[in-house]
């Protein structure tokens, strides 16, 4: 179903263009901050119209969409806060929360048992990431992000959308604030207009069993990379016809993706890198894929047959080389307690602990991070130019 809403005192004639999809992926969210920086360097007032974001790319999502400068001055200021970041700044562990089977055993044991009152949410606990973010946008995170408002009034951005999934529902939540846009509705998936808290990103970024949900209204969200098959859908519903879409996982060829990466019995951290792949890197080659059939088939049709269709220029930016490989030269910065835990799932056992990657929020490694995005940006500024469709030059002169 496709229903027009109006969530703000525009016209339902307001035109979006170019929009940004920010994939998951944990501490590799630092490489989108090298994606933007390096854009940013050749097109430092680029406008943005539509930001979505799903997982630790809503936390990027909400940068771009919360400031009202430059993209080169927000990406800077971005830049500087993942600087500033160690494993403290997004959780805490504590061995004490960290038992696979206590939660199991709370539900049956007596009530006045102490683990029946402090069944732990998550295996870490994010209080500093929230108390991190609430500091950046300056605001509690039950209140809306002021900036993003203030950008939707004066035209600087048309939408901002971040996706959550509803454990009670298992439903895919699209929260949008924005101006005009069509809500796609079906049965595992739904789009609620609001306006955008701290507590909307946490829910996003909420990895399941690892990072422990966020309550929004009367339920409980947590990551909405897990049933979302679809993360370029937002971005086109918003009214893009241009999707840059940042990837965080590696296009392996087809040599090394027949190449095992364990030998033996595959240990938890193998299994865990597989699940961590399918939910939160594998969804946007699929959709990418279906989305270029589509604009092939659009093309072969005359505009009258399209049905309302369109057809959408997608640019994919992804990283050049394997994120999960490159964490295993750094896992020994890992907090101790979480470096043993890793090492007991077998982390050392496999090329690449793409789980590792995931908690990876050290400096060398993000700082790695930033530059291989910026040096893919480099590796590619002439097919960015051509889908910009227009000289650094010009877009200055536009700003």
């Amino acid at each position: 179903m496709s229903v027009p809403v109006l969530v703000s005192d525009f016209a339902p004639d307001a035109k979006a263009d170019l929009a940004v999809m920010l994939t998951g992926g944990g501490a590799r969210a630092a490489y989108q901050v090298g994606l933007l920086k390096g854009i940013a360097r050749h097109f430092p007032n680029l406008r943005i119209d539509i930001v979505t974001g799903v997982s630790a790319g809503a936390i990027n999502a909400v940068f771009l969409a919360a400031f009202s400068d430059s993209l080169a001055s927000k990406v800077k200021y971005l830049e500087e806060v993942w600087m500033t970041l160690c494993c403290g700044s997004i959780y805490d562990f504590d061995w004490k929360t960290f038992m696979p089977f206590r939660s199991a055993l709370s539900s049956i044991l007596p009530k006045r048992n102490r683990w029946a009152t402090t069944r732990p949410r998550g295996m870490l606990d994010t209080s500093p990431l929230r108390s991190l973010l609430c500091g950046v946008v300056q605001v509690p995170s039950w209140m809306p992000i002021p900036g993003i408002e203030e950008n939707i009034r004066s035209g600087n951005l048309t939408a901002l959308a971040l996706m959550t999934l509803d454990y009670s529902t298992g439903q895919t939540v699209r929260w949008v604030q924005g101006r005009y846009f069509d809500v796609h509705e079906g049965p595992n998936r739904r789009t609620e207009p609001t306006r955008i808290t701290v507590d909307h990103v946490m829910a996003s970024a909420a990895l399941p069993f690892v990072f422990p949900a966020a309550r929004i209204g009367n339920q409980w969200h947590g990551d909405g990379g897990i049933r979302l098959a679809a993360p370029l859908s937002s971005a086109v519903h918003l009214g893009a016809t241009r999707i840059i879409a940042m990837s965080t996982g590696y296009h392996r060829t087809a040599a090394e993706a027949s190449t095992p990466l364990v030998s033996g019995y595959p240990p938890a951290a193998q299994i865990l890198n597989q699940l961590v792949n399918a939910i939160f890197l594998d969804a946007i080659d699929e959709d990418a894929a279906r989305m270029e059939r589509m604009n092939e088939m659009l093309r072969k049709m005359s505009p009258d047959e399209h049905g309302g269709l369109k057809p959408i220029d997608l640019l994919v930016l992804r990283p050049s080389i394997d994120l999960g490989k490159l964490a295993a030269d750094y896992e020994s910065q890992l907090p101790r307690k979480l470096k043993l835990l890793v090492r007991a799932l077998g982390a050392r056992e496999t090329e690449s602990p793409d789980f590792v990657s995931m908690l990876m929020f050290e400096p060398p490694y993000t700082r790695r991070l930033i530059d291989t995005g910026e040096a893919d940006i480099e590796s590619r500024i002439d097919e960015i130019r051509a889908f910009l469709g227009e000289q650094p030059a010009q877009i200055e002169a536009a700003g």
